[in-house]
C-alpha cells in the first residue's frame, strides 16, 4: 500500500513502513493496474514513481517546468492517456507517445470544479459555467452542463458500460451517461448529505465506499444502493472526519483521519462490541441471555441495550374537530397524525462518551446489525398538541370544522447502543452462567442471580470462585474460598444447600461426574467427594515444580485438570492423572487455555484455538478467525456466533458459518538484497564480490488483516537439508563461502495459506588469489587466445577493409551526383524566388529610408516581403508561410502572386479586406474545405497600406503584429489570432487598423523567426519581449545602423546553434 503526506510517499507491506522522499509535496496518488505504475500529482508538478533494479523507488517528473500548472489534485486514466487535474489547469500525458500533448488553462477567472471520465468521453466542469466535453482538444459545452455550474464534482466512478457515478459537493450522488443525469438512490436516509459527502471509491465490482467529513464511511452495494456497512466512531473508527479513502486487493478499505490510518476488512464476519460507551472495569467474561449480551468485569455486570434519541419538529396537519364552546380540545378528540417520517441514521455519541481506540483497527461490525436485540428499530412518532386559547362554556352544541393545525411531533432521530450496569452489584464478577431462573454470577461478596437487570444475593458474604452445573436440572455447584455448596432453582425460587459446612478449604472449581460424585479443585491437587452417606473425600496429588491451583472440568466423558503448567486427564484404568498427550507433545503452547464456560474449554496449540468439547462442531474457517485476536481471556459460543474477550478489554463477535474458507491470495516478493556494508545489489542478476560473505535478503508478503502476522520459510540448496522454521522475521541473513547458490523462500499467512515459492539465484565470486595454478593456466590461455584473436582479426579486417572501401567509393559518387542535382534545382528555385521579390532599388525609390533583414534558413525561404504602389498608396507586407525551404518557397510564390492580383484589381480595399480576399484565394488554391485530414497550410502576415502623403497608415495582421515607434515610444498593434488559410475556429473578418502617422515615425514588420531562435547562455528562445526591448533601445539610430545591430545581436544570441526558422525584418522611417 502507498500513502502520501507532506514528507513524501509512505509504503506499507503489512509489516514495515518506509518513506520514499520525492522533490515535490504530493497532493494526490493513483495506481494504474494496466501498466503497473503509480502516478503522483503535486504543487506545479506531476510524474510517477518506479522501482529501480535494486528495489528502491524513484520519482520521475512528467510535467513541463516552463508551464505553470498550479496544484495537481486529481489523476484520471482514459485509454493510453493520463489526465492530471487541478482547479487552474488540466494536462494530458500520452503514454504511447511518451509526451505531454495537451494543456488547458482555466477559463478566465472561472476555475475547474471537477472532471469526469466516461467510457466514451472526457468532461470538465467549470465553476459558474457548467460541464464541457473535451473534443479535438477543445472544450465544448453540453446541453445539460448548466446543471453542474454551481457545484464541484468530488469524484466519478465507473458504474457500467454506459454510466458513471458522480459525487457532488452538495451531497447528491448521480449517474451520468454523457448527456443526461439520473438520481442514484441510496437508502441512507440523508446520512451522506447530513454528514457532508467528501470522497468515494469503488471497493470492488459490487461495492462503493463513500467518505464524509462528519460521519465516517458508508459502504453501499453498487446495483441496489443498499447500505451494507457503516464505519464510524460508533463502530470503532477513531474519528468520524475522513481525510481520504483507499482500498487494497484483499477488499480492505483504508481510511485516513486525524489520528492516523484505519483499515476496515469487509470480508471478515467479525463485529467489535467494545466500542459502545458505558462499560467499566477489566473484562472477565460474557454470555448471551434472552438474546442480550451481558459482560462481567472487575466492577460488576453490564448489559448492552439500545438507547433512542428523539428530535422535535413542527408540522401542519389537516384536522376535523368539534368546535366546543370551552375552546380546549380533549386528548381523545385529537385526530391521529401520520406524518411522513423516516428513521435517521444513528449519530455518533457525544465527545464525553468517546473512547479513542488504536490507530490500526481492523475489524468492524455491520451497522445494520443490532448487537443485543435481533429486531429492526421501528419508526416512532409522538404527537403533542400545541395549547389552545380559552373559550366559553361547555354547553354549546359541537360543530364540525376542518383546517390546518400546527402540531409538534417527536421524531426518532437515532438508535444508539450503550452498556448499562446491572443494579445492586458493584463487586468484581468472575463468571456468568445462564440458567432458567436468571444469570448466576460469581462475585467477591457472594452468589448473585440477575433478573430484569437487577442483582439479588442467593448466598451473601462469600468469596465465590466459580459456578458449575450439577447432574440434575437447575442445580449448580458453587466453589468458594471457604468450601462449596449447591444452589438450586425450584418453583421460581433459588435456595442454597451446604452438604458439608465443616469443609473450609478453598475450592476453585467443581465438576460433577455422577449423581453423587463431584471433584473439587484445590491447591496442589484435586479431591473426589462421594456424597452418598455424607461426603467422603479422596485426594489426588500431582507432582509439579511449584504450587498450583487445579481446575477440574468434565468434557467428553473425561475429567480434565487445568493448571498453569499443563493439562491432565483422569486415566480410569490406572486411577490416576496423566499428561494430556495432544497438549504436551507439541511443546509450543502459546496462551494455554480458556475456561469461560463449564464443559466448554478452549485450548491453543501451535497458534490455533480448538474447542476441547467434541460436541462443539465449529467449522475450521470460524476457528481460523480467532487467530486475528491477541491475548484471548474469554470465549463463549452458541449456534450463531463465537464471542471473544481479550486482555485489552475488547469484545468481539464472530458470526458462524458465514465463510467456508479464508484465502488471501498471498504473494511474495524480494524487496532488497544487500551486504554487511550497506551496499545494495540488483534483484535480477545477483553477483556478490569475493568479500561479500555476509548477505541479507529482505522479503515481503503484504497481508493487512493483522500486522506482522505473516511468517516466512527459506532453504538454500546444497547448504540446508530442510526448510527453516517458520518465522515472522522478514530479513534473511546468510553467511556463505564463494560459490553459486539457489535461495527458495515462501510465506504463510494467518490462515495457513502459503504463497508460491520465490527463487533467487546468486553467486559469490571466488577470490583470484586462491591458487597459483589458476594464474599460470590463466596466463597461458590468455596469451594463446590473444595471439589467435589478433591473427584472425587482422585477416578479417583486411578483407572487410577492401570491401568497405569499394562500397564507400561507390556510395560517395552516387551521393555526390544526387547532391549536385538537388542543389542545382534548389539554386534555380532560389533565383526564381529572388526574382519575384522586390529589388532593393525599388525599395529605396518608393520607401525612402528603410532597412531589410532577410535570412532564409535554407537556400529558399518560407518568408517573403512584398510591396507595390499606385497613385494613392504604398502597399507593403512581410509574411511567414507554412514550412521551410522548398515547401515554404512554394507558399511564398503563391502569396506574392495572389497579392499582385488583388492589388491590381481591387485598389479600393482596406488592409483587412485585402487579407480577407487573400485568405479566400489561398483556401481556394489549396482546396481547403475544413475536412478532417486535409492540409492546414497557410501563412502569417503583416500587411500595411500607407498613403502617399505619409499621414495615414492601414494595418491588418494574421498572427504577425506591427511595431510603430513615435517620439521614442513603441506601440504594438496586435494581429488577429488566425492564419491566412483554414482555421478550426472559423474564418472571421480580419481587423483593420487605421493609424495616423507623421514624419519621423518608424514602422517595423517582422516574422517570428528571430523570436523563436534558440541561443543565449541557457539555450532558450529569444522571445518577442527581447526583440521589442531591442527595437526600443536602437530606434533613435539611423536605420542602416539598426540593421547592423540587429544582425549582430542575432548572431551573438544564436552562437553556434543552428538557425531554426526563416528571418525577415522590415523597418522604414516616414
Amino acid at each position: 500500500m502507498m500513502f502520501i503526506n507532506r514528507r513524501g510517499v509512505l509504503t506499507f507491506d503489512g509489516q514495515n513502513w518506509n518513506l520514499v522522499k520525492i522533490p515535490v509535496i504530493p497532493y494526490t496518488i493513483k495506481f494504474n493496474p494496466e501498466i503497473n505504475t503509480t502516478f503522483i500529482g503535486g504543487e506545479n508538478s506531476y510524474g510517477y514513481i518506479e522501482q529501480d533494479d535494486k528495489g528502491f523507488y524513484n520519482y520521475f517528473r512528467l510535467s513541463d517546468d516552463s508551464i505553470k500548472h498550479g496544484p495537481v489534485t486529481g489523476i484520471y486514466f482514459s485509454g493510453s492517456s493520463v489526465y492530471f487535474y487541478g482547479d487552474y489547469s488540466v494536462s494530458r500525458f500520452n503514454l504511447e507517445a511518451g509526451k505531454n500533448d495537451l494543456f488547458i488553462g482555466r477559463r478566465g477567472n472561472n476555475p475547474f470544479s471537477g472532471m469526469i471520465i466516461t467510457p466514451k468521453n472526457v468532461f470538465m466542469n467549470v465553476y459558474g459555467e457548467g460541464l464541457f466535453r473535451l473534443e479535438s482538444d477543445t472544450l465544448f459545452p453540453i446541453v445539460t452542463g448548466y446543471m453542474l455550474k454551481d457545484v464541484r464534482i468530488l469524484f466519478s466512478l465507473p458504474y457500467n458500460n454506459n454510466l458513471v457515478l458522480l459525487g457532488l459537493d452538495d451531497g447528491r450522488i448521480q449517474l451520468f451517461d454523457g448527456i443526461k443525469f439520473y438520481d442514484y438512490q441510496i437508502n441512507d436516509n440523508g446520512y451522506l448529505r447530513q454528514n457532508i459527502l467528501s470522497e468515494g471509491i469503488a471497493v470492488s465490482d459490487l461495492l462503493y465506499a463513500f467518505a464524509t467529513l462528519d460521519g465516517g464511511v458508508l459502504v453501499v452495494e453498487r446495483n441496489s444502493g443498499k447500505v451494507v456497512h457503516t464505519i464510524n466512531y460508533a463502530s470503532g473508527l477513531p474519528d468520524d472526519e475522513v481525510f481520504a479513502l483507499g482500498s487494497d486487493r484483499n477488499g480492505g478499505i483504508w481510511i485516513s483521519h486525524e489520528f492516523g490510518l484505519t483499515r476496515a476488512d469487509l470480508m471478515l464476519p467479525v463485529g467489535n462490541f467494545s466500542v459502545y460507551p458505558g462499560l467499566k472495569g477489566n473484562l472477565t467474561g460474557m454470555v448471551i441471555y434472552d438474546n442480550q449480551l451481558y459482560v462481567s468485569t472487575s466492577e460488576g455486570v453490564f448489559y448492552l441495550t439500545e438507547e433512542k434519541q428523539y428530535i422535535s419538529e413542527e408540522i401542519f396537519v389537516r384536522t376535523v374537530t368539534e368546535n366546543i364552546s370551552s375552546g380546549v380540545s380533549n386528548i381523545a378528540d385529537i385526530n391521529e397524525i401520520r406524518p411522513d417520517t423516516r428513521i435517521q441514521p444513528a449519530e455518533v455519541p457525544g465527545e464525553s462518551g468517546k473512547e479513542r481506540k488504536g490507530l490500526l483497527s481492523r475489524i468492524f461490525r455491520k451497522k445494520q446489525e443490532s448487537p443485543a436485540i435481533n429486531k429492526e428499530p421501528s419508526d416512532v412518532v409522538e404527537a403533542v398538541v400545541s395549547p389552545g386559547s380559552g373559550g366559553a362554556s361547555n354547553n354549546m352544541q359541537p360543530q364540525m370544522r376542518t383546517g390546518l393545525e400546527k402540531r409538534t411531533i417527536r421524531k426518532l432521530k437515532s438508535v444508539d447502543y450503550v452498556y448499562k450496569k446491572v443494579s445492586g452489584l458493584d463487586e468484581k464478577c468472575r463468571n456468568l452462567i445462564p440458567t432458567s431462573g436468571g444469570i448466576l454470577a460469581a462475585t467477591n461478596r457472594g452468589l448473585v442471580v440477575i433478573r430484569n437487570y437487577k442483582a439479588d444475593y442467593i448466598a451473601a458474604n462469600k468469596y465465590i470462585y466459580s459456578i458449575n452445573p450439577g447432574n440434575e436440572k437447575d442445580t449448580y455447584w458453587i466453589s468458594a474460598s471457604d468450601g462449596f455448596f449447591m444452589a438450586s432453582y425450584k418453583a421460581g425460587k433459588w435456595t442454597a444447600f451446604f452438604p458439608d459446612p465443616a469443609y473450609q478449604i478453598p475450592v476453585y472449581a467443581i465438576s460433577a461426574t455422577g449423581k453423587d460424585t463431584i471433584w473439587l479443585g484445590v491447591d496442589n491437587g484435586v479431591t473426589m467427594a462421594c456424597l452418598t452417606e455424607g461426603p467422603v473425600y479422596t485426594s489426588y496429588i500431582i507432582k509439579t515444580d511449584y504450587p498450583q491451583r487445579y481446575i477440574p472440568d468434565y468434557v467428553n466423558d473425561t475429567l480434565f485438570l487445568f493448571t498453569e503448567s499443563g493439562i491432565y486427564f483422569l486415566d480410569r484404568e490406572k486411577n490416576n492423572f496423566s499428561s494430556y498427550c495432544e497438549f504436551h507433545n507439541t511443546g509450543e503452547l502459546k496462551s494455554g487455555y480458556v475456561l469461560s464456560m463449564p464443559g466448554e474449554p478452549w485450548i491453543e496449540i501451535n497458534d490455533e484455538w480448538l474447542p476441547l468439547n467434541r460436541k462443539k462442531a465449529i467449522a475450521q474457517a470460524d476457528r481460523d478467525l480467532l487467530k486475528v485476536f491477541d491475548d484471548i481471556i474469554a470465549i463463549y459460543s452458541d449456534d450463531k456466533a463465537i464471542w471473544i474477550g481479550n486482555a485489552a478489554n475488547n469484545i468481539y463477535r464472530v458470526r458462524r458459518d458465514e465463510i467456508k474458507n479464508i484465502y488471501s491470495g498471498l504473494t511474495l516478493f524480494i524487496k532488497s538484497i544487500s551486504n554487511d556494508r550497506g551496499e545494495y545489489f540488483s534483484l535480477d542478476n545477483v553477483i556478490f564480490g569475493s568479500n561479500d560473505n555476509n548477505i541479507y535478503f529482505e522479503i515481503s508478503s503484504p497481508s493487512y488483516v493483522k500486522q506482522k502476522s505473516v511468517q516466512y520459510q527459506y532453504i538454500v540448496d546444497k547448504v540446508m537439508s530442510d526448510w527453516s522454521k517458520w518465522s515472522p522475521a522478514s530479513v534473511i541473513n546468510l553467511m556463505l563461502q564463494p560459490g553459486k547458490y539457489t535461495l527458495k523462500v515462501r510465506a504463510r499467512d494467518l490462515w495457513g495459506n502459503q504463497s508460491e515459492i520465490q527463487t533467487v539465484y546468486f553467486t559469490i565470486e571466488t577470490p583470484f588469489t586462491r591458487t597459483a595454478f589458476f594464474y599460470v593456466l590463466l596466463s597461458v590461455i590468455f596469451l594463446v587466445f590473444i595471439f589467435g584473436l589478433i591473427k584472425f582479426r587482422e585477416r578479417r579486417l583486411r578483407a572487410e577493409k577492401r570491401i568497405l572501401e569499394e562500397k564507400v567509393r561507390e556510395r560517395t559518387a552516387e551521393i555526390e551526383a544526387r547532391k549536385e542535382e538537388i542543389t542545382s534545382s534548389i539554386a534555380y528555385a532560389s533565383r526564381i524566388q529572388n526574382a519575384m521579390l522586390p529589388s532593393e532599388e525599388n525599395f529605396s525609390e518608393l520607401l525612402g529610408d528603410y532597412f531589410l533583414v532577410f535570412k532564409p534558413r535554407d537556400m529558399v525561404s518560407g518568408d517573403f516581403y512584398w510591396f507595390t504602389a499606385d497613385e494613392k498608396n504604398l502597399y507593403f507586407t512581410v509574411a511567414d508561410c507554412t514550412g521551410h525551404g522548398v515547401p515554404g518557397a512554394f507558399m511564398s510564390t503563391l502569396g506574392i502572386s495572389t497579392l499582385n492580383e488583388i492589388i491590381a484589381n481591387n485598389n479600393q480595399l482596406n488592409a483587412g479586406e485585402v487579407l480577407n480576399l487573400l485568405r479566400k484565394k489561398v483556401m481556394d488554391a489549396l482546396h481547403q474545405t475544413g475536412k478532417e485530414g486535409e492540409a492546414a497550410d497557410g501563412m502569417d502576415i503583416s500587411f500595411c497600406i500607407l498613403s502617399k502623403d505619409r499621414r495615414l497608415l492601414q494595418y491588418a495582421g494574421a498572427f504577425n503584429p506591427l511595431f510603430i515607434v513615435s517620439n521614442g515610444h513603441l506601440t504594438e498593434y496586435k494581429a488577429d489570432r488566425m492564419p491566412i488559410g483554414i482555421h478550426i475556429g472559423g474564418e472571421a473578418p480580419f481587423t483593420n487598423y487605421t493609424i495616423k502617422v507623421k514624419p519621423g515615425d518608424l514602422i517595423y514588420l517582422f516574422t517570428d523567426g528571430i523570436s523563436d531562435q534558440f541561443g543565449g547562455p541557457e539555450g532558450k528562445k529569444f522571445k518577442k519581449s527581447n526583440f521589442r526591448r531591442l527595437i526600443t533601445d536602437i530606434c533613435s539610430l539611423p536605420l542602416k545602423e539598426q540593421k547592423i545591430i540587429l544582425e549582430k545581436e542575432y548572431q551573438n544570441w544564436k552562437g553556434n546553434l543552428n538557425q531554426v526558422d526563416d528571418i525577415t525584418i522590415l523597418g522604414l522611417r516616414i
